[in-house]
């Protein structure tokens, strides 16, 4: 029993302590209160912003692949012969959920006096289906399928706009081809009519435009052969794996790129921004953690009596380390439970809180005329909630380590000498 009552003793006066410091005494009370706002804020914000984050991710990874697919195969020298039968085979695989073919480069497309490059496929608008949303995403006209007229293409609605074309007007391809002429060499190209536009909410809609696979197959004169094949997978994180067990079954030469390889850079991009920012946001908890070690170690000062009369009692030196971290912890731990139970919710709805601010302001954070997106996207991740929980309490730990040894140097008479 008396055991038990020795392993309670550092707790009990530990949290005593905190108590007495976050209520009678004014100044230490101040600074608790600023120490316990620090992580909270500290957690608060690393939920919010992180989850944010991670929206915003999810949010690119929709838009993106909604219309490019999770990855593309290429035949030797850019020519896929026999495709169909190649084709069955790749869908009989486990984890392809779909497969089509297309036929695709870099062009310049030309309406007018304004030129813009594009990245140009010639794709089959049911089989296209199965690896893209393409279709569910036109804004303005109609999808290929529903064209009955020759040469029909379907432009993103940015590069429309910076083209200045229309429905029903004409524009020239210009493929990176010469065709050999008597009257010397010229550039390839087609006259295509403005079919649809499609949005799909994403910097692709600034850089894409589709033709017919069969009108394709003429301009880069393929006969009936395709560049490649689009691929959809059932996971898309496994894209890799799967897009090179395809490519070492196809002829050799084949190549293949999967959508971490063509879109890498710019999820890269986003990686960095959340570690950054993750980073950043860090140094609040960090200045809390300073907050603790200057309250323990005015605690330690104010206290040397108190330790010398508990050390004559019987007291060793590491029970009043343990009384000091326990109150220094008591700060972190209520700091970081505060921390996570206002920024769960928070993070769940900050869209509507940003949403409703901006009812009350009348100041838009993301204007839809500019921006891509109208509205703040968030999606909490268990583990970085732990990871924030966790390296929150492990700072503030570390933060009382000091001045708790400093309090279990003090020695007796040393202390009472000067009461």
């Amino acid at each position: 029993m008396e055991a038990k009552q020795t392993a309670y003793f550092p707790l009990f006066v530990g949290l005593r302590y905190f108590r007495r410091a976050s209520g009678k005494d004014k100044f230490m009370s101040l600074i608790s209160w600023f120490s316990l706002l620090g992580v909270l804020l500290g957690v608060l914000s690393l939920i919010v912003v992180m989850s944010v984050m991670n929206g915003f991710e999810a949010e690119l990874q929709q838009r993106v692949l909604s219309v490019v697919p999770h990855a593309r195969v290429e035949g030797p020298q850019q020519r896929l012969t026999n495709w169909q039968s190649l084709s069955s085979e790749i869908s009989a695989r486990a984890g392809v959920s779909g497969v089509a073919p297309y036929v695709g480069d870099k062009a310049m497309l030309s309406a007018g006096s304004r030129i813009s490059g594009v990245a140009l496929y010639g794709i089959d608008p049911e089989l296209e289906r199965q690896v893209s949303g393409l279709a569910e995403h036109m804004l303005a006209g109609q999808y290929l399928s529903e064209q009955d007229g020759e040469y029909p293409i379907i432009l993103g609605d940015i590069l429309a706009r910076s083209l200045g074309v229309r429905l029903g007007q004409k524009l020239r391809v210009i493929l990176p081809k010469v065709t050999v002429t008597p009257f010397g060499m010229f550039p390839r190209e087609k006259e295509f009519v403005v079919a649809g536009v499609f949005s799909a909410g994403a910097q692709l809609d600034a850089s894409t435009a589709f033709i017919r696979l069969d009108d394709a197959q003429r301009l880069y004169q393929l006969g009936k052969d395709v560049q490649g094949l689009r691929l959809q997978f059932e996971d898309m994180f496994a894209a890799p794996f799967h897009t090179a067990e395809i490519v070492a079954s196809l002829p050799e030469g084949s190549r293949g790129e999967d959508w971490s390889q063509s879109q890498g850079s710019l999820f890269h991009a986003v990686k960095m921004e959340k570690t950054l920012v993750r980073i950043l946001l860090l140094f609040i908890i960090v200045i809390a953690a300073f907050n603790i070690i200057s309250i323990l170690s005015m605690a330690v000062s104010e206290k040397r009596g108190a330790i010398a009369v508990l050390r004559t009692m019987g007291a060793t030196p590491a029970s009043i380390m343990k009384i000091f971290v326990i109150y220094g912890m008591s700060t972190g731990v209520l700091g970081v439970v505060l921390g996570v139970l206002i920024g769960l919710p928070l993070a769940l709805h900050v869209g509507d809180v940003v949403a409703w601010l901006e009812g009350v302001s009348g100041l838009y954070l993301f204007d839809p005329q500019v921006y891509f997106i109208s509205h703040l996207p968030s999606k909490i991740v268990p583990w970085d909630v732990a990871f924030v929980a966790l390296f929150s309490l492990s700072l503030c730990f570390l933060a009382t380590l000091y001045p708790a040894w400093r309090g279990s140097q003090v020695q007796p008479a040393e202390a009472l000498r000067y009461e």
